[in-house]
């Protein structure tokens, strides 16, 4: 006897249909979870911990721009990246990420 499996037409959808509707589809690829949200405009400005945060990650990106740029404080973070690269579950694939995360934790 033959087995029969019925393929779904459309597997999983990510993003919006179409720009009148609210909810948003999501389909992670590492575990293959799939979920919808709703996005819903804030009502007030950001509050203070999140200009901190954002004051924070622009800091950060300011000064990974600079240590990409200047080749000499580049080679110490990529002697420690390639360290970081050879442990079993490396975290930063890029030297760039590798940079950031040194940075952010320093501020």
């Amino acid at each position: 006897m033959a087995r029969v499996v019925y393929i779904d037409p459309i597997d999983h959808i990510s993003g919006k249909i179409s720009r009148k509707h609210r909810t948003i589809y999501c389909y992670l690829t590492a575990t293959g979870t799939k979920f919808t949200q709703t996005y819903t405009k804030p009502t007030g400005g950001p509050t203070a911990a999140q200009i901190a945060t954002m004051n924070r990650f622009r800091q950060a990106a300011q000064q990974t721009a600079t240590i990409m740029a200047d080749v000499d404080r580049q080679q110490a973070y990529r002697t420690l990246w390639r360290a970081h690269m050879q442990s079993a579950h490396p975290r930063y694939r890029t030297l760039r990420g590798f940079v950031f995360a040194q940075v952010y934790q320093t501020l």
